[in-house]
């Protein structure tokens, strides 16, 4: 599989999120970009909440908000998108043991469901039966763009980070990203799967509709969009609440060691529990920025 292909895969997991959660907060609104300083910073780091995957002419980079990333030492993204060996780390995670997609649902179901994913991904499901659902998934959601020419937001920010001799570095490794996947009961990743491909306009419509949310650079106006598109049965504790926690010991480090520029799926920003929230309630000071 295609090196790109796979960055694509593990990018989506930022997306798969706004799909399923999201909780409206004060220190969220007016930006998608924050400022971070006090507790001693001597030059600010930046937050930014990205997207996966939108058509190219949807996502533009301002001067602002690349200043913002040049103007810092290194940048940070969920993952190190930079490491040659996240491929073969991705490989190692996403293959079922002991079953297959076709063995998750009962015949008649995975009939249906079969002839759905192939009139929209051009590929049998039983070529992919190995797959956990979350590389399913992936596939399905790609097919949401309506252009050929997309971008992922965190690659096109990396790159001017990488242009400009920054150090790209993660929050997290694979493993811990797919462990939090592999967390979530393979039904409910079954029911979630087979919702999207069993009502792929309405999935179209949600991308659509979430994209033009995220246009308006405001997070607050984001997470009130992602709260009522429900959770579909998977667990926000594992997906987003303990992960924005684990990231905090992360992040605080990183900010007294070096000025950052931070680039996380949207869906960790917001929320009393999200990275802004527990990041103000570590006395950090959070400014929305305009870009």
């Amino acid at each position: 599989m295609q090196h790109s292909i796979m960055k694509r895969i593990i990018l989506f997991f930022a997306t798969l999120c706004m799909f399923l959660f999201g909780q409206s907060q004060t220190v969220a609104k007016g930006s998608l970009l924050f400022e971070i300083s006090g507790k001693g910073i001597t030059n600010p780091s930046y937050i930014f909440g990205t997207f996966h995957i939108m058509c190219k002419d949807q996502f533009i980079i301002s001067p602002t908000l690349a200043s913002k990333i040049t103007s810092t030492d290194q940048f940070y993204g969920e993952l190190d998108m930079d490491d040659p060996g996240m491929q073969a780390s991705m490989m190692q995670k996403i293959m079922l043991k002991d079953k297959t997609i076709e063995s998750l649902m009962d015949s008649s179901s995975f009939k249906t469901f079969n002839e759905a994913f192939k009139k929209i991904t051009g590929i049998s499901a039983v070529q992919l039966n190995h797959y956990k659902p979350f590389f399913h998934l992936s596939l399905i959601t790609i097919k949401t763009i309506p252009c050929v020419n997309f971008v992922q937001p965190e690659t096109e920010l990396m790159q001017i980070a990488k242009k400009n001799g920054k150090k790209i570095l993660g929050l997290e490794t694979v493993e811990e990203q797919m462990n939090a996947i592999d967390a979530q009961p393979l039904d409910s990743q079954i029911v979630s799967l087979q919702k999207m491909v069993l009502n792929f306009d309405s999935t179209k419509n949600m991308m659509k509709d979430m994209i033009a949310v995220y246009q308006k650079n405001d997070a607050a106006l984001l997470y009130d969009y992602v709260q009522k598109q429900g959770t579909d049965g998977m667990d926000e504790e594992i997906l987003l609440v303990n992960r924005n926690k684990s990231w905090i010991p992360k992040i605080k480090m990183i900010l007294q060691e070096k000025s950052s520029f931070i680039a996380v799926g949207g869906a960790h920003l917001g929320g009393k529990t999200g990275v802004l929230a527990l990041l103000k309630a570590e006395g950090y000071q959070i400014k929305p920025v305009k870009y």
